[in-house]
């Protein structure tokens, strides 16, 4: 069935119709030999070849031949201002892996540090990722994001363990976000906050940041029930983070509660309140699922980085079957090997063996990352209304049984034949043609 403007063709004449041997919109059944209708950087209709042929026909067409088309990929985590590789922390430790990435970021002056988000904006989008929930330090990312033409939300990082420093913390922080602010108007940038972790801040900033929050409705994500080592001192108060990460970054443990999850200490906090992004949430019960699900929260499942960072696998299908939302993220090149969101999407097929459908897992990696980020209104499946953020691939013979098995299995982000955002085309390896 068409998937048009109720006035119909002659109402809403289409600017361009892609034309593809599989189309995807997510959220329903793909399509064999399918189209898409774009207008004015919006979709304006999804159907078959035929359908659409038939409900718009003086569209400028483009054949795309034996490819798949599907909505941009989302990203929903990522820290592109650190370069790569993986780090490796002796013994598998999470807080000496923290303290070699503090390492590895206070060794990078500003502008290296926009060098090297620019060159991960190009490679999530020469790879098919067109949204991105970008976390920053310092603020450097956004300017490149904005030149490569990504959307998304850039989430303004707080850290701070001193409970004496918290309100001028929480100052420095209200003055980037104005100025960030202003630098993403009339963008396709919002601008959040991200007040790190439970075991990041005082419970002091916690509150500035909470207040925050509220104040101007702002996106909010915070790192979340990572590893082993944050439930240890979330539930008695030491362990590996407060014997070796705050002596390292020259900090004492800040007076904390005792918290049965880290979960539930962010919900003692208030934290849950408003739906946050709860970044990894590996280490969560049935009881915190219930709370989250509650308040409305979102997760950013980062499979990989999981893999290297704790001892458990994040409860995933759990969190769909109880109406959680959950996107994919890459998380930084610091705890991956690539920002390639296809590798993550294999990599959650493998590490959930079986309990997650490719179907579920291509949509976490699209309407799912637009709905942690809160751009489901304009991102993540292709349907009329929506912003024409679009990503062709090989088809490589996809079978009618189950093709988005065969889409994950088979496609590379070096495969991406084309990239869209907002009916522009920002990247292509496929002829020229009508499009341009």
């Amino acid at each position: 069935m068409v998937d048009r403007p109720r006035l119909g063709g002659g109402g809403a004449a289409a600017e361009r119709l892609l034309l593809a041997r599989w189309v995807f919109p997510v959220g329903r059944p793909p399509i064999q030999d399918g189209a898409v209708a774009t207008r004015r950087g919006a979709i304006a209709g999804v159907g078959t070849r035929r359908e659409m042929l038939a409900a718009w026909p003086g569209a400028r067409h483009l054949d795309l031949g034996d490819v798949a088309l599907l909505p941009g990929l989302v990203n929903c985590h990522t820290h592109l201002e650190l370069p790569g590789p993986p780090i490796e922390a002796p013994g598998d430790s999470f807080a000496r892996w923290l303290i070699a990435v503090i390492q590895r970021r206070q060794q990078m002056p500003l502008a290296a540090q926009e060098t090297q988000a620019e060159t991960n904006a190009r490679a999530l989008l020469a790879s098919g990722t067109t949204a991105v929930g970008e976390v920053s330090s310092t603020g450097q990312s956004l300017a490149p994001l904005l030149r490569v033409g990504l959307r998304g939300v850039l989430y303004r990082e707080v850290l701070g363990l001193a409970p004496g420093e918290a309100s001028s913390r929480a100052q420095a922080a209200r003055s980037d976000l104005e100025r960030l602010g202003q630098a993403t108007r009339g963008s396709l940038f919002r601008i959040g906050l991200s007040p790190h972790s439970p075991y990041g801040l005082s419970e002091e900033l916690f509150a500035e940041c909470r207040a925050l929050v509220r104040a101007a409705a702002l996106p909010c994500c915070i790192h979340t029930a990572e590893s082993p080592d944050e439930v240890v001192l979330v539930c008695r108060g030491d362990g590996p983070l407060p014997d070796l990460l705050y002596p390292a970054v020259g900090q004492a443990p800040p007076p904390r509660r005792r918290a049965r999850t880290p979960v539930s200490y962010l919900e003692a906090l208030g934290l849950l309140e408003g739906g946050p992004l709860l970044i990894h949430a590996v280490h969560v019960d049935g009881e915190d699922r219930r709370r989250m699900a509650a308040r409305g929260v979102r997760v950013a499942h980062c499979p990989r980085s999981n893999a290297r960072q704790s001892d458990a696998v994040a409860p995933v299908s759990a969190f769909l079957r109880e109406g959680i939302p959950v996107g994919l993220g890459t998380d930084s090149l610091a705890s991956a090997p690539t920002l390639d969101l296809w590798d993550e999407m294999r990599a959650a097929l493998a590490i959930h063996g079986g309990r997650l459908r490719p179907a579920e897992v291509l949509e976490m990696a699209t309407l799912g990352g637009a709905r942690a980020l809160g751009l489901a209104d304009q991102a993540g499946s292709l349907q009329v209304g929506k912003r024409a953020d679009l990503v062709a691939v090989p088809a490589g013979g996809f079978a009618p049984s189950d093709p988005a098995e065969l889409l994950i299995a088979g496609t590379r982000g070096a495969n991406v034949l084309l990239t869209m955002v907002e009916g522009r085309i920002l990247h292509r390896q496929i002829e020229s043609g009508p499009c341009d």
